[in-house]
């Protein structure tokens, strides 16, 4: 984690963006939703971006805030930045909500932008593809 020392007291000063992600991030993951929520929001608050937005609407798609979640993505992709990441948990909202086939236009969305990229981002990608499509037969 960024930071940087405050000459007074020689204690540390975090990156606040930062920090609110990383624990936002990590209380989502362990499944503590509304700390998520609210650590997300903070970070958003601080610095505004496309990144911080997606960030947030995971949650509420986690939360199974679904209306709430399409509305944020919808203004990730708006932005036209980082697309892929935008198609590929858009893709995931729509696959939790158990409609598949339009997780999967926006998972086939993310592999097209993401081919002859980050390898572990394409493979990411095509389980998720193969996952939707699965559930399409």
């Amino acid at each position: 984690m960024k930071y940087t020392i405050d000459p007074q007291t020689l204690r540390d000063i975090p990156d606040e963006y930062e920090a609110w992600t990383q624990i936002g991030v990590a209380a989502r993951m362990l499944g503590e939703l509304d700390l998520a929520e609210r650590a997300l929001s903070k970070a958003f608050e601080l610095r505004p971006s496309t990144a911080a937005r997606l960030r947030l609407a995971h949650v509420l798609q986690w939360q199974g805030r679904f209306s709430e979640a399409h509305a944020e993505f919808a203004k990730c992709a708006e932005t036209g930045e980082i697309p892929d990441f935008v198609h590929q948990h858009w893709g995931k909202c729509y696959f939790d909500e158990g409609r598949y086939a339009e997780a999967l236009e926006h998972f086939r969305a993310a592999l097209a932008l993401r081919e002859g990229g980050d390898p572990a981002l394409v493979e990411s990608t095509r389980i998720a593809i193969t996952a939707a499509a699965a559930r399409c037969s």
